[in-house]
């Protein structure tokens, strides 16, 4: 599919706003840190879900229409372990946006699904804050996808814990959870309810904010509004 497409797709995500040149160039707003991590295991790798596909759609998204000329962007890719797939300043002439091939190629790295087992979630928001470090005075956004199951993290037990240390790092500004699953999973719990329950009290900060695998489209408005306001 061509991102021409893919962005005839994203245009019920995108918040109605107009925007002035200034904005449109980048050149009125603070940098910023975003991170986005895609958890490619477990539902991702059953075609019938559509997850590696929405994890695709959301990450293009950000990156089309969140990032600017100035900001520093970190993709990390979920499996048994974390690779990260991209991390880098993204400068451009003019404030443009990054260029639809890059965003095809870093996208399609980024959601290739996973062929082994284990779910390193915890470990990619360890290594999320550990990248936001390094950009001191640069303020974060970090974005992860995944179904929130966590049976096959082995740093699970440490999930509360990790996502309170990058919540309590002075550049987090915004955390996303998306494509929590609503299926159920132990206890009688949505493995999105299982998610939030072992966030502790990270599930209550206003920082975090949280979309299920079928309402997307409708987080994703004030998702943007975060990020624009995170800006200023």
């Amino acid at each position: 599919m061509s991102l021409s497409a893919v962005a005839l797709q994203l245009l019920p995500l995108l918040a109605p706003t107009p925007l002035s040149a200034s904005t449109i160039l980048g050149l009125s707003t603070p940098p910023l840190h975003i991170v986005i991590a895609a958890d490619m295991t477990g539902s991702s790798k059953n075609p019938a879900y559509g997850y590696a596909a929405q994890a695709k759609l959301l990450a293009q998204s950000v990156l089309l229409n969140q990032v600017r000329s100035g900001d520093t962007v970190t993709l990390l890719r979920v499996c048994d372990g974390v690779q990260t797939v991209g991390n880098f300043p993204f400068q451009s002439k003019n404030g443009a946006r990054m260029g639809k091939a890059d965003i095809l190629r870093y996208t399609n790295a980024l959601t290739q699904p996973c062929t082994g087992k284990g779910s390193a979630i915890t470990a990619a928001l360890g290594q999320a804050r550990t990248a936001l470090g390094r950009t001191p005075g640069v303020r974060g956004v970090v974005v992860m996808f995944t179904d929130g199951a966590i049976l096959d993290d082995p740093k699970r037990a440490a999930l509360g814990q990790t996502v309170q240390n990058l919540l309590g790092a002075s550049q987090t500004r915004a955390l996303f959870f998306a494509g929590l699953s609503p299926e159920k999973g132990t206890g009688g719990d949505s493995i999105r309810d299982s998610f939030m329950k072992a966030l502790g009290r990270g599930a209550d900060d206003s920082r975090v904010l949280t979309a299920g695998a079928y309402d997307l489209s409708d987080v994703y408005p004030s998702f943007a509004a975060t990020v624009k306001k995170v800006r200023k």
